[in-house]
């Protein structure tokens, strides 16, 4: 008889709360939200759909980062892009039904699936920290139906999971099975939103109002499951490597202070002519710390396309 999966515990509701009332909280606090249902998880998604005229950009938000982080940052580029804001399971409101969810090969393709079902004209992915491997995955699968990928504040797979290691979990507690799942859920608003942002936040960051923001959605309820995330991805018999044939680029913001170590041209590995960009006045949130930064690498990915 198999061994039941800790990470089963991040698949239950927070608070004693059904599935029902997961669902409503998901949708209430923007009106332009949506539920994209795959059989083994929810990805909750906040779509402004502007004209199919105008390009698109996609990001996967890095916790403690949600949906609710990004209104900055759709008040900036609405008028030119149609946005696409949307959670991996297993954090915020895409609440994972079932373990399989949170292995990487598992969230790439259910999020590749609610990608393709917005069908978005001209679409570039953003994924920041360890969103960038799922996005360079994501662009693999999708192929021709995206126009670019941007990868911030990325190392390539083994830097990912060294910097795991040596930088937010240095005491090696979220890698361990049952116990990493409970502590977080006890500790992740103190762990996270009072120290962790504040720690690897860059100048541009609104860090109060986001630390504000990020402890309300974490008060309601939702997911977030960095201790599984951490012992799925930390598992893997081989670490992916990644081709991604669309038009690339990489952003750093090198102010972050959990990546003073990383090999920072490490993700170069899997698209070797990548733009390149480093900036000494962001930090571990680039896309929302200058969201014209993105708004100006996407327009040359689109480009080039």
């Amino acid at each position: 008889m198999a061994s039941p999966d800790p990470c089963v515990i991040d698949t239950l509701p927070f608070a004693g709360l059904d599935p029902e009332e997961m669902c409503r909280r998901a949708l209430e606090s923007r009106s332009d939200t949506d539920l994209f249902e795959h059989e083994l998880s929810f990805v909750r998604r906040r779509v402004i759909r502007n004209s199919p005229d105008l390009p698109s950009l996609i990001i996967l938000p890095d916790g403690p980062a949600t949906l609710e982080s990004y209104d900055g940052f759709i008040d900036a580029l609405s008028d030119r892009f149609n946005i696409a804001v949307m959670e991996i399971p297993g954090f915020g409101f895409s609440w994972a039904k079932d373990t399989q969810a949170m292995e990487f090969e598992s969230t790439c393709q259910i999020m590749a699936q609610a990608i393709a079902d917005l069908a978005l004209p001209q679409a570039v992915l953003v994924g920041p920290c360890i969103q960038g491997l799922i996005a360079a995955r994501i662009a693999e699968i999708l192929d021709s139906q995206l126009a670019g990928l941007i990868i911030a504040q990325t190392a390539d797979f083994a830097g990912e999971v060294a910097w795991t290691q040596s930088g937010i979990d240095t005491h090696g507690n979220l890698a361990k099975p049952y116990e990493g799942q409970i502590s977080f859920r006890l500790a992740r608003e103190r762990a996270t939103v009072d120290w962790w942002a504040a720690f690897v936040a860059g100048p541009k960051l609104p860090l109060e109002e986001f630390q504000e923001e990020a402890r309300k959605v974490l008060r309601c309820g939702c997911s977030y499951a960095l201790a599984s995330q951490i012992q799925k991805f930390g598992a893997m018999d081989q670490l992916p490597e990644f081709a991604p044939k669309v038009p690339t680029a990489v952003i750093w913001g090198l102010t972050d202070q959990s990546h003073q170590a990383t090999d920072k041209r490490s993700v170069l590995r899997y698209a070797p002519d990548a733009i390149y960009i480093e900036r000494d006045d962001l930090g571990h949130f680039p896309d929302l710390e200058e969201p014209e930064l993105i708004a100006d690498t996407a327009g040359r990915l689109i480009a080039d396309s």
